[in-house]
C-alpha cells in the first residue's frame, strides 16, 4: 500500500500540529470551524433545505393537527431511519399528533416506500397522511398508489433523487444532510426550542452512523449531538452505553459509530427495526432492559454471521483480481449482512464492490464505493434491469429478477473495465504528516479532540512515527485476528500499547528489538476511570512512504 503524506513539515509544537491539520483540510476560517452554530440557528437555505416545500409540510401537519387525523411516520430499518423515525414520533406526539411509526421489515418489505409496506400501513392504521423519513425521494409507483388511495404524503429524505420527483403534498429533501438531520429540521419550529435539542442525541447518531460529511451543518450536528448523548435522559441509549461498558460522559464520535450504531443497525440486519425504534423512546425500565438485551445479542449475532460470510465472500473476491469492480454473489449470504461485506472487501481490495443475496428468483445488492467513483450515478446506467435503485454518492442498493443478473453482472464489470482507471483504485493510506515522538501524549490527543467531531470527511487524524522499537508482537481476539503490539517511541519513554485491527498476519513478519515506522491514530484509552496512551495503527514498515 502507497503512503501518501499530506505535508512534509514536521511541527515540534502542539501549535504547529493544530496550524498544520487546518492547512491540511483546507480550513480558511478557524472561528467558523471551532465555533460552530447550533443547529437550531441553522438557516434551511444553508442546508439545502426548500423553504417553500417545507412551510407546506408544516401546514399540513397543522391541519392534521386540527381535524385529529392519524398519521404514520414511514420509516427506516437502519440507525439513520430509525432515530429519525424516533424524532419526528416524539415531535409530532409532542406537537399534538395522533403519530404511529412504521419500520419495514427488510426480508417482507424490503427497502422504503412499496405498495406491498403501504398496503399493511392502510389495513392496521388507516391514515391520512404519511410522513417519510429517511426514504422515498424515488418511490414513484408508491407516492402513485397513494393519490389513488386519497392519502396524502409529505417526503423527508436525503438520498440522490432522480430528474422527476414522486408526487407529494411535499418534498423535504436536501443531499447535505443525513435522514434524521432532514427530519429534525421538518420538527424544529413546530415545537418548542427545548424539546427539539432534546432530540438532537439521536440526530448525532445518525450523522455519524450515516458517514455524511463532518462539514458546516453536518459537524453541528454531529458536534451538538455528541454533546446531547453526554447528558440525555434517554434511558435506552443509557442502557445500551452501559451494556456496552461505556461511559456517558466520555461518548464521542467512535463511540457512536462502534457502539451505538451497530447495535441499532443490527436489529434492522437481522430482526426488527421496530424494536430498535421503541428502545430508542421507551421511559418503561423494564422494556428498556429488555430490548438493550435484544439488541446486544442481535448484534453479537451480526458479528458472527459477518465473519462466516467474510471468508466466502473472500473466496469469489480473489478470483476477479483483473476487474475494476468486485461483484460477489450467493445464496448463502444474509440480506442483512451484504452491505458489511461489501464495505470489508472495498476495505481490502480498494476496489468498488457488489454484494448480492441471491433467493429464489431475485436478487438483492448492496454496493460500497472508492473515492471518485459516484456508484449509485454509475448503476443508473443498469437501472432499466433492475427492480429497483437508490443510494449515495459512495453507497447504494438495488434488486434484481435473477434471470438477468448473469447478463448485468457481466456489463456491470465490462463497464468498470474502461470507466473506472487502475489510478482510481491504487490503495493509498493518507497520512497527515510525521510526529516526532516527543509530542505523543495525551497532551496532544486534547490538540486532536479540538478538531472534533471526527468522521466522513474529518477524519481522525493519522500520522507517521519514526524508528519506533518493537518490544513484543501477538495476536489478539476470539479468532486470533487482531494484532497487540508494545513499542518504545523513544529512549525514555514507557511502553505504549498499538492494537491492529485484523492485522494479526502481521505477527511472523516483524522481529522484536527492531525499529520500524508506524502509521495510525494516537488516542487516549478510558478504562475504570483511568485515561492512558495507545495508537490504533493501519501500517508497520522498516520504510517511511510503503507499507
Amino acid at each position: 500500500m502507497k503512503w501518501q503524506y499530506l505535508s512534509d513539515e514536521i511541527p515540534q509544537s502542539f501549535d504547529e500540529v493544530k496550524t498544520l491539520l487546518a492547512k491540511n483540510r483546507n480550513i480558511t476560517n478557524l472561528e467558523n470551524f471551532f465555533f460552530l452554530k447550533h443547529p437550531s440557528e441553522l438557516a434551511l437555505e444553508a442546508c439545502g433545505l426548500n423553504v417553500a416545500e417545507l412551510q407546506t409540510a408544516h401546514d399540513r401537519l397543522a391541519e392534521a393537527k386540527k381535524t385529529g387525523e392519524t398519521v404514520v411516520i414511514f420509516g427506516d430499518y437502519d440507525a439513520d431511519g430509525i432515530t429519525a423515525s424516533a424524532i419526528v414520533w416524539l415531535a409530532l406526539k409532542e406537537y399534538g399528533i395522533v403519530a404511529k411509526p412504521f419500520i419495514p421489515l427488510r426480508d417482507k418489505h424490503g427497502y422504503g416506500l412499496s405498495v406491498g409496506a403501504l398496503e399493511e400501513v392502510i389495513e392496521t392504521h388507516n391514515p391520512s397522511l404519511i410522513v417519510t423519513v429517511d426514504n422515498g425521494i424515488v418511490a414513484h409507483e408508491a407516492a402513485d398508489f397513494l393519490v389513488a388511495q386519497n392519502i396524502d404524503l409529505i417526503l423527508t429524505d436525503h438520498h440522490q433523487p432522480e430528474e422527476l420527483l414522486p408526487t407529494a403534498t411535499a418534498v423535504v429533501h436536501s443531499t447535505q444532510l443525513c435522514g434524521a438531520s432532514v427530519g429534525w429540521m421538518l420538527i424544529r419550529d413546530l415545537v418548542k426550542t427545548e424539546f427539539a435539542n432534546s432530540l438532537l442525541d439521536l440526530a448525532g447518531i445518525a450523522t455519524i452512523a450515516d458517514q455524511v460529511p463532518l462539514f458546516h451543518a453536518n459537524r453541528s450536528f454531529a458536534r451538538y449531538g455528541i454533546e446531547a448523548l453526554r447528558t440525555t435522559q434517554r434511558r435506552g441509549i443509557i442502557s445500551l452505553l452501559k451494556a456496552a461498558g461505556s461511559l456517558q460522559a466520555e461518548v464521542d464520535s467512535t463511540t457512536v459509530g462502534f457502539v451505538l450504531a451497530p447495535r441499532i443497525n443490527a436489529m434492522g440486519r437481522l430482526a426488527h427495526g421496530m424494536d430498535a425504534l421503541r428502545l430508542l423512546c421507551s421511559n418503561n425500565p423494564q422494556q428498556v432492559a429488555e430490548l438493550t438485551e435484544v439488541l446486544t445479542s442481535t448484534n453479537s449475532e451480526r458479528q458472527e454471521l459477518t465473519r462466516e460470510l467474510y471468508d466466502l465472500a473472500i473466496q469469489q473476491a480473489k478470483e476477479q483480481e483483473d476487474q475494476h469492480m468486485l461483484v460477489i454473489s450467493s445464496d448463502q449470504f444474509h440480506e442483512g449482512i451484504i452491505g458489511l461485506l461489501a464495505g470489508r472487501l472495498v476495505e481490502k481490495f480498494s476496489k468498488p464492490a457488489i454484494v448480492l443475496a441471491v433467493s429464489e428468483h431475485t436478487a438483492k445488492a448492496s454496493v460500497r464505493s472508492v473515492p471518485g467513483v459516484h456508484i449509485t450515478n454509475y448503476l443508473r446506467n443498469f437501472k432499466d434491469r433492475m427492480t429497483s435503485l437508490g443510494g449515495h454518492p459512495m453507497a447504494a442498493g438495488f434488486g434484481v429478477e435473477l434471470i438477468k443478473l448473469e447478463k448485468l453482472i457481466t456489463d456491470i464489470q465490462t463497464a468498470a473495465l474502461t470507466e473506472i482507471s487502475k489510478e482510481m483504485l491504487e490503495a493509498t493510506l493518507t497520512i497527515e504528516f510525521q510526529i516526532p515522538a516527543e509530542l505523543v501524549s495525551l497532551d496532544l490527543v486534547d490538540v486532536l479532540d479540538s478538531f472534533a467531531p471526527f468522521g466522513s470527511g474529518n477524519d481522525y487524524p493519522v500520522f507517521a512515527i519514526h524508528e519506533v522499537k518493537l518490544l513484543t508482537a501477538k495476536t489478539m481476539g476470539k479468532d486470533g485476528s487482531h494484532l497487540l503490539l508494545t513499542v518504545q517511541l523513544h529512549e525514555d519513554a514507557p511502553a505504549l500499547k498499538v492494537i491492529g485491527w485484523r492485522q494479526a498476519f502481521r505477527v511472523p513478519k516483524l522481529e522484536v528489538g527492531k525499529s520500524y515506522t508506524l502509521v495510525g491514530v494516537i488516542e487516549k484509552n478510558v478504562w475504570k476511570n483511568r485515561a492512558s496512551l495507545q495508537m490504533v495503527i493501519m501500517g508497520v514498515s522498516e520504510s517511511t512512504t510503503t507499507d
